[in-house]
């Protein structure tokens, strides 16, 4: 089973603390309260510390939800 998701989870719970488990991954832009521009900054930076992974400026236009997140991981990561 790859670790890719758990560690996902943990990336946005830093960024959004008040978000369970389901809300996480259910989370998209227009449904999480507090997801600004200075929040996907944060997210961005913590998802590429956890991961080893540079993100794209031109990748971030599609990047607007945990699933997107978790694919655009799945085919980047190490």
């Amino acid at each position: 089973m790859s670790d890719l998701e758990p560690r996902l989870v943990r990336c946005f719970a830093a960024v959004f603390p008040g978000l369970d488990r389901a809300a996480i991954t259910a989370a998209k832009r227009g449904n999480v309260r507090g997801w600004d521009s200075l929040a996907s900054i944060t997210l961005v930076r913590v998802i590429e510390e956890e991961f080893g992974v540079s993100i794209k400026l031109l990748d971030l236009d599609g990047l607007n939800g945990f699933q997107e997140f978790l694919k655009y991981l799945a085919a980047h990561a190490q």
